[in-house]
């Protein structure tokens, strides 16, 4: 891994980590970091202005800052991820909110023992058969599962499961790759 891609994993890694610190151990002030970064980037999806503002290098750090504090006037938003934004803004790094925000949601699961499972099919899954899915993989894994849903039409047909660095590939696309890598050994 180069170093310039460490840095760009590591330092979301850092800010998520240092935002959850700051919380010093109160439940209840992370839940209500948790829900305004949440609508933040509710907001920050929805708006291109924004995203344009928080990417661009154009704009001075200091002025960014300013703009940054005129928007945390006009909307309510908990002290502790208030002053988040503007430490963001301080250190130019307002550009990596979103790298943050994912890294901030993935430690909050480790913190909760929640394991994310990606379930990769040809179409959506219907909800009854996702809970199934949800509930059997928790029992074997006794722990909490989030289950993110991946839509892929190129393995043709079955099931893709994903968890860390398992994966467990049924699908038509893998067996067909088997069966020809097998035709050609004989």
């Amino acid at each position: 891994m180069t170093n310039k891609s460490k840095y760009k994993s590591e330092t979301p890694n850092r800010y998520a980590k240092a935002l959850i610190l700051s919380c010093n151990n109160n439940e209840s002030e992370l839940r209500k970091t948790k829900s305004d970064f949440d609508d933040f980037i509710k907001t920050y999806n929805k708006l291109d202005e924004l995203k344009l503002f928080f990417q661009t290098p154009l704009i001075n750090p200091l002025r960014k800052k300013l703009i940054l504090l005129e928007i945390l006037k006009k909307i309510n938003m908990c002290e502790n991820f208030s002053n988040f934004l503007i430490i963001l803004a301080n250190n130019g790094k307002l550009f990596l909110l979103k790298k943050i925000f994912n890294e901030f949601n993935n430690l909050l699961d480790e913190k909760n023992g929640v394991i994310e499972v990606t379930v990769t099919t040809t179409d959506s899954i219907e909800t009854a058969i996702k809970k199934k899915i949800q509930s059997s993989l928790e029992q074997v894994l006794n722990c909490k599962i989030k289950l993110k849903e991946i839509t892929d039409k190129s393995i043709i047909g079955g099931i893709i499961l994903k968890v860390n660095s398992i994966m467990i590939d049924n699908s038509i696309r893998n067996k067909l790759q088997d069966y020809n890598f097998n035709e050609r050994l004989n």
